[in-house]
């Protein structure tokens, strides 16, 4: 009896040490991506002066770009066999292009012609994504290998998500350092936001070199894939339950994503408060990171697709409310508005980063049955493309959009302006969550 209490010990460290040395590139992955997609366009258009439209070109061009290296990267990460192992071998290859690409995004000459800005930009962001393919698509597959059962899935996965949105909380720090840097200058913010870079590549270089090195992969990925790419992308696209998944996540993550775009622009040009943005956001996060334990909880007592389109739901109705923002004349009342309204959403998204690997996880066993392959590198390329896209997408709109609603940088925003923005952070999610419900509904694997 007591060996057996002491071989469970030992496994729950084992285990307790596997999931924080897995968590550990979310942690700095979430930092980088958080602060590209919260400030990269006010960057741009703020301090480098690049028109909205044209910085949404810039990465929905970078969409292209990533519809050839995800599925190439997924597809070689299944056959790879070097000594590091087929997933820790990529991310270790990926660290350093992340991290150097990564400071060159923020080290665009301020002074220099537009056309240089534009070429330094794209091949920037263009080299930073492939990059982050390099790292993110290995580690979900690795995620998948980890654990053989839904509750551990989910709680592997749970990690990774915490870890994410607790690198995207120290972004909010660095966040309000760079918008109060804007007030020294073009050239003050761009100083600052080098050295901020820089320091945060070496960070991510280090971080990602020890947990390559410190966790070992399982046996359970060795299954040899033998379908030739093309024949692989036709089979993760013609699995109807992969299908679904990633069609839901995408409409879900641009969704979310326009809020986490338009927040900056709001609190500035529309509750008049700049200073509320990094504080909402940071709660967003919080409420994100405390609530992957309910969820992994609550994962045990109702089926993992029906708990994910529940929390749909719930954030289609509180990101919708925030469109009312504009029609709240006391500042007070708008930022105590904004602020329950961001509790609410980020308790509900919380769901889709914990849940929605997992569920992905289950297809791919079910894939197995079917072909006899591991194959968690094609299915998570598809699910990184997409996570990515939907960013890319958000951008894209959101820099069209404040283009036809009249946005004019530093400068005070009209009527229909204001409510044009506030549409963008609340009307465009509720339908986006809305859709994503109605099409999940239809999800017949049950796990």
């Amino acid at each position: 009896m007591t060996e057996a209490v002491e071989l469970g010990e030992r496994e729950q460290t084992v285990m307790r040490k596997t999931l924080v040395l897995y968590g550990l590139p979310a942690l700095v992955k979430g930092y980088m991506m958080r602060l590209i997609v919260l400030y990269a366009m006010k960057f741009a258009t703020d301090v480098l002066l690049i028109a909205p439209f044209v910085i949404g070109l810039i990465f929905a061009a970078s969409r292209v770009w990533d519809a050839i290296t995800d599925p190439a990267v997924g597809y070689l990460s299944d056959r790879t066999r070097l000594r590091f192992g087929r997933r820790r071998s990529w991310m270790l290859a990926g660290s350093l292009p992340l991290a150097a690409t990564f400071v060159l995004i923020f080290a665009v000459p301020v002074d220099a012609s537009d056309a240089t800005k534009l070429i330094w930009l794209t091949l920037a962001v263009v080299g930073w994504y492939t990059a982050y393919t390099c790292i993110t698509v290995p580690h979900l597959s690795w995620g998948a290998e980890l654990s053989g059962e839904s509750d551990g899935r989910n709680k592997v996965f749970g990690v990774r998500h915490a870890a994410d949105a607790l690198g995207a909380l120290v972004a909010l720090g660095v966040l309000s350092v760079l918008i109060e840097a804007e007030s020294a200058g073009r050239s003050a913010a761009s100083l600052v936001a080098v050295q901020t870079s820089v320091i945060a590549a070496i960070v991510t270089a280090i971080v990602l070199v020890v947990s390559i090195l410190l966790l070992k992969e399982s046996s359970q990925g060795q299954i040899k894939a033998r379908t030739s790419a093309l024949e692989v992308a036709k089979d993760v696209f013609k699995n109807p339950h992969a299908r679904l998944v990633l069609i839901v996540m995408l409409i879900e993550l641009i969704g979310a994503s326009a809020m986490g775009a338009m927040a900056i622009y709001v609190a500035q040009y529309v509750i008049g408060a700049p200073w509320i943005a990094p504080i909402a956001i940071g709660l967003y996060l919080v409420v994100q990171t405390a609530s992957v334990p309910i969820w992994v909880k609550l994962a045990q007592r109702i089926r993992k697709h029906h708990l994910w389109r529940y929390a749909m739901i719930g954030s289609a109705l509180t990101y919708g409310s925030l469109f009312f923002l504009a029609f709240i004349e006391d500042q007070t009342a708008q930022i105590t508005f904004n602020l329950v309204g961001v509790f609410l959403a980020g308790f509900a998204a919380s769901c889709a980063g914990t849940i929605g690997p997992s569920v992905l996880s289950d297809i791919i066993d079910f894939d197995e049955k079917q072909s006899g392959e591991r194959r968690e590198g094609s299915y998570f390329a598809a699910w990184s493309f997409a996570a990515k896209s939907a960013g890319a997408v958000t951008i894209a709109v959101v820099g069209i959009a404040l283009s036809l609603i009249g946005f004019v940088p530093n400068e005070e925003q009209s009527e229909f302006t204001q409510v044009g923005m506030t549409a963008i952070l609340g009307l465009f999610p509720l339908i986006c969550y809305g859709v994503g419900a109605w099409l999940f509904s239809r999800y017949s694997l049950e796990q």
